[in-house]
């Protein structure tokens, strides 16, 4: 029996705020996702961004963020500024 690995588009949303730097911790938004009891689903999912030269940054979801449905996601590496907005691939 052979296992499907199903990916959703995200969009990277903000990166986490506060007086220290958080540059590897981001918060991304799923489509179509809109209560936090919907998003919880998608915790310790691995996360991947690609940049356009092909680099890939490998995260995965610590916990959901907020009430409508946002992740807070932890990347290996500390993200660029070019990464905001930009989609990410969520693998379940």
């Amino acid at each position: 029996m052979s296992t499907q690995i199903r990916t959703i588009k995200a969009r990277i949303y903000s990166i986490r705020r506060g007086s220290i730097g958080y540059s590897r911790d981001a918060i991304i938004i799923v489509p179509g996702i809109e209560t936090a009891i919907d998003a919880a689903k998608f915790i310790n999912a691995k996360v991947i961004w690609r940049s356009k030269t092909g680099a890939e940054i490998i995260g995965s979801v610590l916990k959901v963020w907020g009430k409508h449905g946002q992740l807070l996601v932890r990347f290996r590496r500390g993200l660029p500024g070019q990464a905001l907005g930009d989609t990410v691939d969520l693998i379940l």
